[in-house]
């Protein structure tokens, strides 16, 4: 009874058609009395490619969009940027006042400087200037504790020279370590010296020996003293106590009618060894450079 009943039933045209619905639905919307449920099979998914970070493009303008991190489908909020901070002057000071005091403390100091160091350097060839006008070669030792006075000779020539008497142990420098002596020249044409006599000075000449005397012709002139003289005056002395001497003892000698001085002492002490010669007579003689004649004023 029941399998005629399904015979039917498939073979009636409702049954096709219900046949047909049935199988071409995969998915029934509900069920009905005459057929089975089924469990519910979920539609087969492709894969697909997993979340990416989506970086936009840099717009060619000044305007910079900011970039979003995806996370889990959904953009991660932009962190806020921190404001920069600003270092200030020292009080308070804006940029341009803080400046213009750096450079004029600067400039102050870099003046000094500069300024001290030409100074320094001008003072220093003030004071070499000043020493090597003031410094003359040394050739004695003194040891005094006069005071010295500025005195002037028979030259006319102004010299440093202690108070009379005031020399204590004085030992001149030995001729052949003097090269030259002060040249007096021939400013003051007589000298006047000890025992009321008198010389007439001529400047570069030498009076020198076996020379006709100018005012006795059968005389000839030649030396009868040779001394060191550190002065013309000195040389003058000693032909003046020559002739107190003759007058003294009048023992015959022919006395001093002149002399002959050379300031070159180192050089005549070693050709001559001496630098002072008396003479007895006098003669236009020769031309010397270095030497200073005087003859007796009678």
């Amino acid at each position: 009874m029941s399998n005629h009943s399904t015979t039917s039933h498939i073979h009636s045209p409702a049954g096709r058609e219900s046949m047909t619905t049935a199988t071409t639905e995969k998915y029934p919307a509900s069920s009905t009395s005459g057929y089975q449920s089924y469990p519910e099979v979920a539609p087969h998914q492709t894969d697909q490619p997993g979340l990416q970070t989506y970086h936009p493009q840099t717009p060619h303008s000044g305007y910079a969009q900011p970039q979003y991190q995806y996370q889990n489908g959904y953009p991660q909020e932009a962190a806020q940027p921190i404001p920069p901070t600003h270092k200030r002057n020292p009080w308070g000071m804006s940029p341009l006042a803080f400046g213009l005091l750096v450079a004029t403390i600067t400039a102050v100091i870099v003046g000094g400087a500069v300024g001290g160091g030409v100074a320094g350097a001008m003072s220093g060839k003030d004071n070499d200037k000043s020493s090597s006008n003031n410094t003359s070669p040394s050739t004695v030792t003194v040891t005094s504790t006069a005071t010295p006075t500025t005195n002037t000779d028979s030259f006319g020539t102004a010299s440093a020279l202690p108070q009379p008497s005031s020399l204590k142990d004085y030992a001149p420098a030995e001729p052949l370590y003097v090269d030259t002596l002060v040249n007096p020249g021939c400013s003051d044409s007589r000298i006047d010296v000890q025992y009321d006599e008198s010389f007439d000075l001529y400047c570069g000449m030498d009076m020198q020996n076996n020379i006709a005397d100018d005012t006795h012709p059968d005389l000839m002139v030649a030396d009868v003293v040779a001394i060191f003289a550190y002065t013309v005056t000195d040389c003058l002395y000693a032909c003046a106590n020559a002739i107190h001497f003759e007058e003294l003892w009048d023992k015959g000698f022919a006395g001093c009618k002149g002399v002959t001085w050379n300031y070159e002492m180192a050089a005549n002490n070693a050709s001559n060894f001496a630098n002072c010669w008396l003479k007895n007579g006098t003669s236009s003689g020769f031309q010397c450079n270095t030497c200073i004649s005087g003859k007796l004023v009678t």
